[in-house]
Formats: structure tokens, C-alpha cells, sequence
């Protein structure tokens, strides 16, 4: 049986230890994110969840890696093409973010 996440120690100490960080890092950003659409804080966002998602890739971690990429890119979006969808996209922020949380959480665990 294959499972998407490993077992805690199959993760480096060093990502464990920088995940819950890293994960509220995000979170504080995407809250600013959503305050007003501004391109500093969605280049932060980018940058962090671009951060995470190769940290993910480097630990083994496919799925969680293609979940910070996917929102990375979606901080690439301008304001004005964020405006007509905000709610939908307010939601799937929400909802990669629960993913990535709940990553952290398994990794951590060794839950999943």
C-alpha cells in the first residue's frame, strides 16, 4: 500500500522542525492577502508557498509540493482578475491551506 506521506522520521529534522512555522508564516500572509489583494503581500505569499512547496518536493512530499505550487501560482493573478471571482477564490485559498495544514499535521504525527 503506498501512502502519500511518510512516517515522521523519513522527514529531516530540519523540515519538521521549520513546517509549523513555515505553515503559520503563510497562513498571516494569505489573512494580509485577502485584506485588499495587494501585489506585496501576494509576491510574500509566493514566495513562502514557493519555499514550501520545494521543501515538500525535496522531502518526497508530491502531493503537499503540487498544493503550495498550485497556490504560489495563483498568487500571480492581478488584483483585477482576482475581483470578479473573490469569493470562489477566497475559498480555494481557504481550502489549500486546509491541505497544507493537514500535511503539517500528518508529517508531524505520522498520521495518514
Amino acid at each position: 500500500m503506498h501512502s502519500k506521506f511518510r512516517p515522521p522520521s523519513s522527514t529531516s529534522l530540519t523540515f519538521r522542525l521549520r513546517l509549523p512555522k513555515l505553515i503559520v508564516e503563510l497562513e498571516a500572509a494569505l489573512r494580509d492577502v485577502t485584506e485588499g489583494w495587494a501585489e506585496d503581500d501576494r509576491e510574500r505569499v509566493f514566495e513562502i508557498a514557493t519555499a514550501l512547496a520545494n521543501s515538500c518536493k525535496v522531502e518526497g512530499l508530491r502531493e503537499p509540493a503540487v498544493v503550495a505550487r498550485s497556490l504560489a501560482c495563483l498568487m500571480k493573478l492581478s488584483k483585477e482578475q482576482i475581483l470578479p471571482i473573490e469569493a470562489a477564490f477566497r475559498e480555494k485559498l481557504q481550502e489549500l491551506l486546509g491541505s497544507l495544514k493537514g500535511t503539517a499535521h500528518q508529517v508531524l504525527t505520522g498520521s495518514g
